[in-house]
Order: C-alpha cells, then structure tokens, then sequence
C-alpha cells in the first residue's frame, strides 16, 4: 500500500480490480479517491492494459470451453434421443404394418382406410419432429460457438 494524502492505497487491489474489465480507470479513480492523472500514469508504466487483456482472453476462452462441452454434451443425448425415436418409429411402423383386418377402422364415403391413414401421417410427423429438432438444435450450437469463436480470434488479433 502507498500512502496518498492522508489515506492509503492498495495497488495490487486496484490493479487487480481493472484487470478484471469491470471498471475504467477513471471510475478506478474516482472509488479509490486518487487522482485519475496518476492512477492512469501507474497503469502505464506497469502495462496494466495487458493484464486485461490476459483475463479477457481467459474469460472468452472458458466461454468457448464451456460452450463446446455443453454442444458436445447435447449432440450426445441428442444423438441418443433420435437413435431410441427412430428405433421406436421403427418398431411403430412394423406394427403399423401387421394391423390386423379385425382392428376397428374409420372409412371414408369412397370406403378409403382413414385409421390407417392418419396413424402412418402420425408416424410421418412424429419422425419429421424428431429429425427436425435435432437439426435445429445442432444449428443454434454451431451459431453460438461460431460467434464465440470470433470473440476469441479479434482478443488473440
């Protein structure tokens, strides 16, 4: 700690606390009751600004990190939700197909099967839904890393 005036100043603390990227220096300043001319000069001849930018990569970096587990994590269970979909889609569709001539069915006017039809467009839609979703999903983690991925690349030049 340096004395100012009549009140003491901790430096490590204020340094440590503009590295964080919370705050300017003059705030800095300004909360520590020390003139921002010499605050500024301090920051200067230490390079206070690389500090900064060293926590700022880490904080985009763990960002990216996290990002990338958490999309792995989800392709994971979302590859196994469609694997166990698609297997029960399959197993609907063979049953689908050995329905028997005793099962009640809805007709139309023109004698056309409707139960029939409305199970196999019940199917249809449910694997467009499960397909559908994963691909939508897969998206957004992709535009969300890939924004991340820039942050990174313009703190790293």
């Amino acid at each position: 700690m340096v004395a100012i005036g009549n009140s003491k100043v901790d430096w490590h603390r204020i340094r440590a606390e503009y590295a964080s990227g919370g705050i300017s220096q003059r705030k800095l300043a300004e909360k520590h009751g020390i003139p921002w001319s010499t605050l500024q000069k301090k920051a200067a001849r230490e390079h206070w600004g690389k500090d900064r930018e060293k926590a700022c990569a880490k904080v985009v970096e763990r960002a990216v990190r996290k990002t990338a587990e958490k999309a792995a994590d989800n392709a994971t269970i979302a590859a196994d939700i469609k694997r166990k979909g698609l297997m029960l889609l399959s197993r609907l569709f063979d049953e689908y197909a050995e329905v028997t001539s005793t099962e009640h069915r809805d007709y139309d006017a023109a004698g056309k099967n409707l139960t029939d039809i409305k199970r196999l467009r019940d199917l249809t839609a449910a694997y467009r839904d499960l397909t559908g979703d994963m691909v939508n999903s897969e998206s957004k983690d992709s535009e969300l890393l890939q924004s991340l991925f820039e942050m990174e690349r313009k703190h790293h030049g």
